[in-house]
């Protein structure tokens, strides 16, 4: 059995979700709800649930205040809210998953059994996941689609959410895309220009393009190394070197997206 709290500042939303976990999630014992961030914050510090579901627009401030007020580090944060727009910053906090209102209950279900497998099989109860910030953001429009790469022998339906980089090279129209699953060095070809892939990945709101022949994706970069050249490190090991002003246009780009200071 797993404990768990909510903390919404509508009491109609407590009791439908309390009524939820009831009914749905046998494993899960609800032990507080709160509709006061400062009554939730007071209970929070002394108790840790294994699980908070937590809203975002509270009576005073929000829920990510609460996470900067408390100790979270063992506990599964799944954030509930109307707002589609703070996906993003959820993924700094480290929450599970992120639960659109009005909150379906099989969501809420594929959540529940992903945090309890997890808990069972690690010592670690952080069980951070961004797949699941990944899978709302599909459902929500902001992965929009797949791009077709094709060579001699085939055409490849590539998927948005695998693409960690896009290059173009000098005196070439189609660009090249290296996904997550590759080496830093293999990539495909794109029938397309990177001006045209941009295009289509506006919606994506994670791609950044670093200079005129190249767009990365800003949850791939592993790091940013500010030595005598400015390098950005992806997560497959695969190096781009970049400019002071291209540099500076990344930095502001995430702070931006993620509303914090890098």
């Amino acid at each position: 059995m797993f404990t768990a709290v909510i903390v919404d500042d509508e009491a109609r939303n407590i009791a439908l979700l309390s009524y939820y976990i009831e009914k749905y999630c046998p494993k899960i014992k609800l032990v507080a709800s709160f509709s006061k961030k400062k009554k939730a914050v007071e209970y929070l510090c002394s108790s840790k649930p294994d699980i908070l579901f937590l809203d975002i627009v509270l009576d005073e401030g929000s829920g990510f205040d609460i996470l900067d007020e408390v100790n979270h580090d063992d506990m599964q944060v799944v954030m509930c809210t109307a707002h589609d727009e703070f996906a993003l910053r959820a993924i700094r906090y480290q929450v599970v998953d992120y639960l659109l209102k009005p909150i379906e209950i099989q969501d809420l279900i594929a959540t529940v059994d992903t945090i309890e497998k997890k808990l069972k099989s690690t010592n670690d109860k952080q069980v951070y996941d961004a797949d699941l910030v990944t899978q709302f953001n599909s459902k929500n429009g902001f992965v929009p689609k797949h791009l077709a790469a094709s060579d001699r022998y085939s055409i490849d339906f590539v998927s948005v959410d695998e693409i960690i980089c896009i290059e173009t090279h000098k005196g070439k129209d189609k660009a090249e895309v290296v996904l997550k699953s590759h080496a830093k060095d293999d990539f495909l070809v794109l029938n397309m220009s990177i001006q045209e892939i941009e295009k289509r990945l506006q919606d994506a709101k994670t791609f950044f393009r670093v200079s005129r022949t190249c767009v990365v994706c800003i949850t791939a970069i592993k790091s940013i190394l500010r030595n005598v050249q400015y390098t950005i490190v992806l997560t497959n090991g695969k190096k781009i070197f970049i400019s002071r002003n291209g540099y500076r246009s990344l930095v502001d780009f995430i702070e931006k997206t993620y509303e914090t200071e890098v």
